[in-house]
């Protein structure tokens, strides 16, 4: 006789081989395009130095200003974007993995009222959700649980002003974590710009949280 299937374990062993495998995803997608943008601008780089060879200093200068653009437009316009929209997918994806797993519980142990019954919205409300319906205790969370609300502030400001802290209500605050981050930094003194390390650092986050909420929920063994 086949030993009986434990739905519960199944399906924790489903939602978790998921979760890892999309934010592989992330990592091998980040890894792809800046390897793309390095190369780029190494090419730029080399153009550069072929173009001034053997060039005065006042025809230097007039290559430096065209190659300088060239330059800005990859860095701060190509790569700002690829990494401002990477932050707000892999905040997209906590968000979506947080209500799908209330709406998993809803359906499972029959909640009186569902995720999107509470007030509020997205991770906050899923937070909610947890600890009034599922009991998760997210004091044991506080540490991933701070990482991400960091990860929150910065994913509104670039969705609700274009990365502009001046025209976001969290002013202060994203002052705050932007000048205690080393791979964040402002672009004219208002501007988000984000450094590779911090999408890396995030994912982690991201898996870390998600694992340990998946250990609580599930009651899995480490």
């Amino acid at each position: 006789m086949l030993p009986k299937i434990d739905k519960n374990k199944l399906i924790a062993n489903i939602i978790k081989n998921q979760t890892k495998d999309r934010l592989e995803e992330f990592r091998q997608y980040t890894s792809e395009i800046e390897s793309k943008f390095n190369s780029d601008k190494n090419a730029l780089s080399n153009s550069y130095n072929k173009a001034i060879k053997g060039l005065s200093e006042e025809e230097t200068k007039e290559v430096d200003d065209y190659f300088s653009d060239d330059y800005y437009i990859i860095e701060e316009i190509h790569v700002g974007l690829y990494r401002k929209s990477t932050l707000v997918s892999i905040y997209s994806f906590l968000e979506n993995s947080m209500n799908s797993l209330c709406r998993h519980l809803y359906t499972s142990y029959e909640y009186p009222v569902k995720v999107d019954d509470l007030k509020g919205d997205g991770i906050v409300r899923a937070k909610d959700y947890l600890e009034k319906l599922a009991n998760v205790d997210f004091s044991a969370l506080n540490g991933e649980w701070s990482n991400l609300m960091t990860l929150n502030k910065i994913r509104n400001c670039i969705v609700h002003s274009e990365g502009n802290i001046k025209g976001s209500k969290s002013s202060p605050q994203l002052l705050n974590i932007i000048e205690s981050n080393p791979n964040l930094s402002l672009r004219n003194e208002r501007y988000i710009k984000v450094e590779r390390e911090f999408i890396d650092f995030c994912i982690d986050k991201v898996e870390n949280f998600l694992n340990m909420l998946y250990q609580q929920v599930f009651n899995l063994k480490t």
